[in-house]
């Protein structure tokens, strides 16, 4: 297992427990914390959750679990900042990662056959016998009958500008959730923030925990849109059902409008018809083909995704402030150049709808516009080594890795790698909807059945496991 983030550390929680411990699972992790990855691995208290902690549970059949342990552990609550947990709490994330962390910790003390190895692997060699050699930074060298690369998300990617070379300089940071760029960030002076979702959520509420008061944070985004807030609402019934999937994007999308205003007239909310697509979601995605989600992905991802992905009412409130104070200045525009001078980094930009040419002068530039997905662009080891054996292949969308409906990956010439599987963030392109908990959750189960069941080493469910109802192919 490659990986000791969410996707990582689920699987192999459920391949231990699915086996009875008769699977051998080496977790491996190139970070000192496992369980937590990039998501949970801040200690910055003022990083949130973007969903209740009623829906956070690690199970699929059992959504409550966080909350009820965070019921059962007030020390870890009170020592993350979180006090005492409701269902509708947005708690800090490090609180979460504790969970993961407790979790996995748990498994370990009942089946020994979970091991965790601190390495960063660089190389998967397919063998004559159909195994996978893993090579780890040292020369450690792993035999392995099955390999899951459950990479996570990876830095954002460098903004697209003809002159490239503030790349390089130390005034420009790629790791906004990164002690060192707070630290940084909070230095006197302007700053420059890239991108308005929910990882520039995250370093305002850093920067505003540290009372950064002198100098203006500038925030550019394409289309000056946040992610909307979290609220309460009255459920509506189920928006679709699989002999009416629109067949468009221009239909999916008149059809959620429609739905929304008969929400609203009814005393619900848009929330609730979002919410209740949720579980359409994939097979819409998937019953179009690549030229129908291109379409998607040109119109209506920016609009859909602010909406889909929300974020905490305190975050935003404290966002709202700062605009309030004059302490954030938002634009909406495109970045023509970063130069780097004496003083900081020049910026200039095309703020919209105005179509004005404006400057800044700043002493940081952070990027906050998601994670990079064309793999192709990564400078990770493993991924460009993967890449030079002709092992992986981007889809034809370049949201991640081109991968069957069950997680194995494909090579460069469209077959099936034996033995090597994905999960989570590589998926985008065939799912859309696949880094959230509520889907990477009933991923990692259905991953960690069909290896045991290919291993033949499914043991008997445990009484708190309940296999009668198949996990659906749209959903693996």
């Amino acid at each position: 297992m490659i990986g000791a983030g969410f996707s990582g550390t689920l699987t192999a929680i459920h391949l231990a427990r699915m086996s009875a411990g008769t699977v051998s699972v080496a977790l491996i992790e190139k970070q000192k914390r496992f369980g937590r990855g990039v998501a949970y691995g801040a200690e910055d208290p003022a990083h949130l959750l973007n969903v209740p902690a009623g829906k956070m549970g690690a199970y699929a059949r059992d959504p409550e679990h966080f909350l009820r342990w965070c019921h059962e552990h007030p020390d870890h609550c009170r020592t993350a900042g979180a006090g005492s947990v409701q269902a509708g709490a947005f708690v800090p994330r490090k609180l979460y990662g504790d969970y993961l962390e407790t979790l996995l910790e748990d498994t370990r003390r009942q089946w020994s056959s979970l091991r965790l190895l601190q390495g960063e692997v660089i190389d998967v060699k397919p063998k004559l016998n159909g195994r996978l050699e893993l090579e780890l930074t040292g020369g450690q060298v792993l035999d392995a009958a099955k390999v899951v690369l459950a990479l996570g998300n990876f830095p954002p990617g460098d903004p697209k500008l003809r002159d490239q070379r503030f790349h390089t300089s130390p005034r420009y940071l790629t790791d906004p959730w990164a002690e060192a760029t707070v630290k940084r960030l909070s230095e006197p002076g302007d700053i420059l923030i890239l991108g308005s979702g929910l990882t520039a959520l995250d370093l305002l509420l850093s920067l505003a925990k540290r009372h950064r008061e002198e100098g203006v944070m500038h925030l550019i985004s394409r289309r000056g849109l946040f992610p909307q807030p979290h609220a309460s609402y009255r459920p509506c019934p189920p928006v679709l059902n699989e002999s009416m999937l629109p067949k468009t994007a221009r239909e999916a999308f008149h059809h959620v409008r429609m739905v929304s205003k008969r929400a609203a007239a009814a005393g619900s909310d848009w929330r609730a018809v979002i919410d209740a697509l949720r579980p359409s979601t994939q097979m819409i995605w998937q019953q179009w083909d690549w030229a129908e989600r291109r379409r998607f992905l040109r119109h209506l991802r920016a609009y859909w995704e602010p909406h889909r992905h929300r974020a905490s009412p305190e975050a935003l409130a404290i966002k709202n402030d700062l605009e309030m104070r004059g302490r954030l200045v938002c634009y909406r525009g495109r970045v023509q150049s970063i130069t780097e001078n004496a003083t900081g980094l020049a910026v200039e930009f095309v703020q919209v709808p105005v179509h004005e040419p404006r400057r800044l002068q700043v002493r940081y530039v952070v990027n906050c516009t998601g994670p990079e997905c064309n793999y192709h662009k990564l400078k990770d080891p493993l991924v460009m080594q993967l890449f030079l054996r002709g092992l992986i292949t981007p889809d034809p969308l370049f949201l991640g890795l081109d991968v069957s409906p069950d997680g194995i990956v494909y090579n460069v010439y469209g077959d099936r790698v034996p033995n090597l599987y994905t999960l989570g963030s590589p998926k985008k392109g065939r799912l859309l909807e696949t880094t959230a908990v509520p889907e990477l959750r009933v991923q990692a189960e259905a991953l960690a059945w069909r290896l045991c069941r290919d291993l033949d080493r499914l043991e008997p469910a445990p009484a708190d496991v309940d296999r009668s109802k198949s996990v659906p192919a749209y959903e693996i």
